[in-house]
């Protein structure tokens, strides 16, 4: 699974935590423009990807409660991750299921993460 470490910048929620690439959805998007959007404004080149999952979860964040909605996407890069170009964030790294427990992960996708590696299925039979 490749994610990304977001920036260690004042003021961003979860500054210097792994996340998902990807954002919100801006006004009269669908998901699937919205994912093909910020795609290109985070990396490149930006690989094609397919519509896996939705979840609505909640985590906390300076103590609130907060909920939210993700439209998950998958695909596999165009190149090596050295290769890739990143415009937003530290840098991407590529993690196991079993390396997640390590890190400090944003927005609660920990949920996201743990079922993509129970369930998820590549299409050639691997999972990834």
């Amino acid at each position: 699974m490749v994610i990304q470490l977001r920036d260690n910048k004042p003021g961003l929620l979860f500054p210097a935590h792994w996340a998902t690439l990807g954002g919100g959805i801006e006004k009269g998007e669908t998901p699937d423009e919205a994912m093909r959007r910020e795609l290109q404004e985070e990396i490149s080149p930006a690989p094609p990807v397919t519509f896996w999952r939705y979840f609505e979860h909640t985590y906390r964040v300076r103590g609130e409660k907060r909920m939210v909605a993700n439209h998950v996407y998958v695909g596999q890069l165009p190149c090596a991750l050295e290769v890739m170009k990143l415009f937003e964030g530290e840098r991407l790294g590529a993690f196991a299921a079993h390396e997640l427990d390590n890190l400090r992960i944003a927005y609660g996708l920990e949920i996201i993460f743990k079922t993509f590696f129970e369930t998820y299925e590549h299409p050639t039979g691997d999972n990834l």
